[in-house]
């Protein structure tokens, strides 16, 4: 943490405010952020919920306005990095994100106007090991109204700096630490059967996979253990960079239509999804594309979590299948697959899942 006051003043932040959630500032992690960056005039915007849901984003923009922020440093998990990142988006924008937002795959594109040179700059110090959002240049907040994922990918919202601590992620519940891992995995596996999978991106899944499974067990099991830790966040950093290198795509692109429609946690839905899914695209790929024991290897994965083991398990009615269907089958994530998947394809997945 004593690395934190340094990495600002490279990023050129002098007055930061500090975007996190309850958990974070109830806990004894706020106050060691504070205290690393004594001396400085710091300001704290402690109201980031799951997902990143649009009243959220505004209120932490208004807080940078009124603070007079130089930059942001998120404290947190997915949400509070995305927070972050939406909330200097918003300041750039002048509240008028939509040119910035990712067309859907149906335009076939995802063509999107640059944010300008005056987006804040932003160190983050992720808490649990699961989102990569720290090394992503993506992010996105949920519309509640419209029940949607707004996603943004721009190289000015990547964090100019990210703190891994595994001290911190100690505090993460369980059920966190099993979700957010398997969003990790979820990248890696995706990273390998993407349709611009390529060497550099699957020596880097693969190694992430291996991290990932040695170290989410125990650190579930054993949540003191900061050595298992450590490996989750080294993973979940690799999994970030390999899917920034090849693209994620069937399971992101329902993870992102549960998650806008339930504010279920993505994790949740990519640990129920990611072995059927692998099975589904494996017959596309080469042979030696995916190790042949993969997807065994994530069903035992699951079963071993205290993660919901099936879509009605997690709350997901079966009424709405043909919604979330249709909804994946229009994320831009969903033209990455190794070949095209259809609505009814998903269709089928789902209620094998469910």
């Amino acid at each position: 943490m004593v690395e934190l006051r340094a990495l600002l003043a490279e990023a050129g932040i002098a007055r930061p405010l500090v975007v996190c959630g309850p958990t974070v500032a109830g806990s004894p992690i706020l106050p060691r952020v504070e205290a690393a960056l004594a001396g400085l005039p710091v300001g704290v915007y402690a109201g980031v919920e799951p997902h990143s849901p649009r009243a959220t984003v505004e209120a932490a923009a208004d807080a940078a306005r009124r603070h007079g922020a130089d930059g942001l440093v998120s404290v947190g998990g997915g949400s509070a990095i995305d927070t972050a990142k939406c909330a200097a988006l918003w300041l750039a924008a002048d509240g008028e994100v939509g040119p910035f937002a990712i067309r859907d795959a149906a335009t076939g594109t995802e063509g999107r106007r640059p944010l300008p040179p005056h987006t804040l700059p932003h160190v983050a110090v992720p808490t649990t090991a699961g989102s990569a959002s720290e090394v992503m240049p993506g992010a996105g907040y949920r519309d509640v109204a419209t029940r949607r994922r707004i996603l943004f990918r721009d190289a000015r919202l990547q964090p100019r700096a990210a703190l891994l601590d595994p001290e911190l992620t100690v505090h993460a519940d369980a059920e966190l630490t099993a979700a957010s891992g398997m969003t990790a995995v979820a990248r890696c596996v995706e990273a390998l059967y993407s349709r611009d999978r390529q060497p550099v991106s699957r020596a880097l899944a693969l190694e992430g996979l291996r991290q990932l499974r040695a170290g989410l067990p125990r650190a579930v099991g054993a949540p003191g253990d900061v050595a298992a830790r450590a490996r989750c966040q080294l993973g979940c950093l690799l999994s970030g960079v390999a899917v920034d290198n090849a693209m994620a795509s069937l399971v992101h692109a329902v993870g992102h239509a549960v998650g806008g429609r339930y504010g279920l946690r993505h994790g949740v839905a990519h640990a129920i999804l990611l072995a059927p899914a692998l099975a589904l695209l494996r017959p596309a790929l080469g042979e030696d594309a995916v190790p042949e024991s993969l997807g065994g290897e994530l069903v035992a994965l699951l079963a071993a979590l205290p993660l919901p083991q099936r879509l009605r398990d997690a709350g997901i009615p079966a009424g709405d299948l043909d919604a979330i269907a249709a909804a994946a089958a229009r994320d831009h994530m969903i033209a990455y697959t190794p070949r095209p998947v259809t609505e009814e394809e998903l269709r089928r997945l789902l209620a094998a899942a469910w």
